[in-house]
């Protein structure tokens, strides 16, 4: 195994240690994998390498040859291989980045759907629309996916896929609304979130503090109490304006207005980016905060059987822009935490936290995009399902050493890539060796980049999840092809 620079500062050597890139990085991660069958232990690692070298290829064209194909076909088809099987020594991993990393680790939830209704002989699909019609089927993912305060990311604590039942044909709006209110929770997809706050809280290292951040369909008043029960801390987006208990929310009745009468603490200046129809532009915020004892909604039939009673007190953080543009919306962020929020920096830091919540969406961006896991032909659900749980992983993988090369740029590269990688990079790119002096990890990975299409221009910035997949993928095959030079006697093993 080719050996890599050390770094003195504990916490950049723990990000640094899961950031190696080349294909050891999966013996390391799969080391503690128990399939039940030391063979099929095996195999899951041969694949996982296969496909991690060359995220964008099909599964036949990754493993090279026939025998390979058939092995990781038959890895997929195997029940020993499940999901939950295949994540566990990535668990155990991302919990020993967690307890390295030397501060607080965001958990992020977020649920992403998987499209396959243009594979319509797949077999034990589910709705991911609006309709029970052939297009419209799929897979869902709910992941709990852990990330430094900087935004670097760690690893996987909680994951579940499965297919959804077929939509009720001639139901109204209406009549799903009032069917949902008598559903108890355990019956509802919302279940998901508790289902991975719970692995979140077991998983997590002792003595890490840990805040599971989440966007608004995680606003429901079963995810509040049951963090107060599991005491895990939370920060999520608020949906729905909430009634309070008056007495215990200085008189008010609402959550809005408690968040109106609290004073501003101060402002901060933002950069909104653009999307389409908005421009990019700075926009300042006005902070305030106030604390509030939220009621419990009512529920009906089965629902209210299971239905907390008690009232829940949180802390409110109101982010809202003075003075938008004419013609723009403003933004608004209302935020809920079981957090101690005493003060403006204090409230800042956690609307900065929340700001990293895009990391998960960027995740799914890589698996859809970057891996293409929506193009493969594995022909039933169940294999799917084993096939996504492995790609989730390798696409960690690769958003780290990204993520990591912007926080932390002037990493030796030689900590995270091997001299193989580097010298391969250099011929690629240069057509040249690479220099005597190290490089940098930012000049590696813009050097990915640039194989993968990214002008590195001036005005260009970093490059993206995409052209990084691209990279990857021919850094692997100019690795294979000078290793493959020089066992043949064809380049100069000097």
């Amino acid at each position: 195994m080719p050996k890599r620079s050390r770094i003195e500062d504990p916490e950049t050597q723990a990000l640094i240690e899961a950031g190696t890139q080349s294909v050891e990085w999966v013996r390391e991660e799969f080391a503690q994998v128990d399939l039940a069958d030391k063979r099929l232990n095996r195999r899951l690692v041969k694949t996982a390498e296969h496909l991690a070298q060359s995220p964008l290829s099909p599964i036949n064209e990754a493993c090279g040859n026939w025998a390979s194909t058939q092995a990781a076909y038959r890895l997929f088809d195997n029940a020993r291989a499940s999901p939950h099987a295949i994540l566990a020594p990535h668990v155990q991993e991302t919990t020993k980045r967690m307890a390295g990393c030397g501060g607080t680790v965001l958990v992020m939830q977020d649920t992403v759907f998987f499209s396959y209704g243009k594979h319509p002989n797949t077999r034990g699909l589910g709705p991911i629309g609006k309709s029970n019609k052939a297009h419209d089927q799929g897979l869902i993912m709910h992941n709990a996916l852990a990330f430094t305060t900087t935004g670097v990311p760690l690893g996987i604590l909680s994951q579940t896929v499965w297919a959804r039942r077929a939509v009720p044909e001639g139901e109204s709006r209406q009549e799903k609304i009032e069917r949902l209110r008598c559903t108890a929770i355990e019956e509802k997809e919302s279940a998901k979130w508790l289902v991975a706050l719970t692995e979140t809280t077991a998983r997590a290292p002792a003595g890490v503090a840990v805040v599971t951040v989440a966007d608004r369909e995680s606003d429901f008043f079963e995810f509040l109490t049951q963090a107060q029960d599991l005491r895990a801390s939370y920060l999520i987006r608020a949906r729905t304006d909430r009634t309070l208990v008056p007495e215990d929310s200085e008189g008010c009745d609402h959550m809005l207005e408690a968040l109106l009468l609290a004073p501003p603490l101060g402002s901060l200046t933002v950069a909104v980016p653009g999307n389409g129809g908005r421009r990019a532009r700075t926009a300042t915020i006005a902070v305030r905060v106030a604390s509030v004892t939220i009621k419990p909604p009512r529920r009906r039939g089965p629902a209210h059987v299971s239905a907390a009673s008690e009232p829940v007190t949180l802390t409110v953080i109101g982010a809202t822009e003075t003075a938008p543009p004419a013609g723009s919306e403003a933004i608004s962020w209302v935020l809920l935490t079981n957090l101690a929020v005493l003060d403006f920096e204090s409230a800042a830091e956690k609307i900065a936290w929340y700001g990293k919540r895009w990391g998960i969406e960027t995740w799914h961006k890589v698996l859809k995009s970057g891996c293409q896991v929506e193009d493969c032909l594995l022909e039933t659900a169940e294999r799917l399902k084993r096939y996504l749980t492995l790609f989730s992983i390798i696409g960690v993988r690769l958003m780290h050493v990204a993520h990591l090369a912007r926080v932390q740029p002037h990493t030796p590269a030689a900590a995270v890539f091997s001299g193989e990688e580097i010298e391969a990079l250099y011929v690629r790119v240069h057509n040249m060796r690479p220099p005597h002096a190290p490089i940098s990890l930012r000049e590696a990975v813009r050097l990915v980049g640039r194989l993968g299409g990214h002008l590195g221009r001036k005005g260009d910035g970093e490059p993206g999840m995409t052209v990084l997949w691209r990279g990857w993928m021919r850094l692997s095959e100019t690795v294979i092809a000078l290793r493959a030079g020089r066992q043949a006697g064809l380049i100069d093993s000097g």
